[in-house]
């Protein structure tokens, strides 16, 4: 089954888009792809900044709340609502290289449900955004989604 757009499973509209597809959602664990460009709103000096791969890994780990906390034909971020997802710490953080322009980023998370409820869903986040197969960036962090009905 083919995946939805992107901007069909996070919030966020260009220039801010950090993912181009999702390439799987199975059980926890999520992966995507994306292409760093010259265009994109992170490059500097030719290479993708930590931020870029920070959030990147972010707007993964947002696709898998989508397909965790939905039920099929709703979308969790829903224009209509007041909703609030915020990264609230971030934990073992390193970066071994910075992309450059041109670089496939494979970006790969695994959640940890800590806690949820209607309106609040906490979650840690494994995380490893990697090039051509070595690690690029590896973090550990706490997500926290808040939605509320208008």
């Amino acid at each position: 089954m083919p995946f939805p757009e992107i901007n069909e499973l996070i919030p966020h509209r260009a220039p801010m888009i950090m993912v181009d597809h999702v390439v799987a959602v199975d059980g926890l664990k999520t992966e995507t792809s994306f292409l760093v460009t010259p265009d994109c709103l992170f490059v500097d000096h030719n290479a993708l900044s930590e931020m870029g791969m920070l959030e990147n890994l972010a707007q993964t780990s947002f696709i898998f709340l989508n397909y965790f906390f939905t039920k099929p034909g709703e979308v969790l971020w829903d224009k209509e609502k007041d909703n609030l997802g915020v990264i609230s710490t971030i934990l073992d953080l390193a970066v071994h290289a910075l992309p450059q322009i041109g670089d496939q980023l494979i970006t790969c998370t695994h959640t940890e449900l800590v806690f949820t409820s209607d309106f609040l869903k906490i979650c840690n986040i494994r995380g490893r955004v990697s090039v051509n197969g070595e690690t690029a960036l590896a973090a550990t962090m706490k997500m926290l989604l808040q939605t509320k009905d208008q």
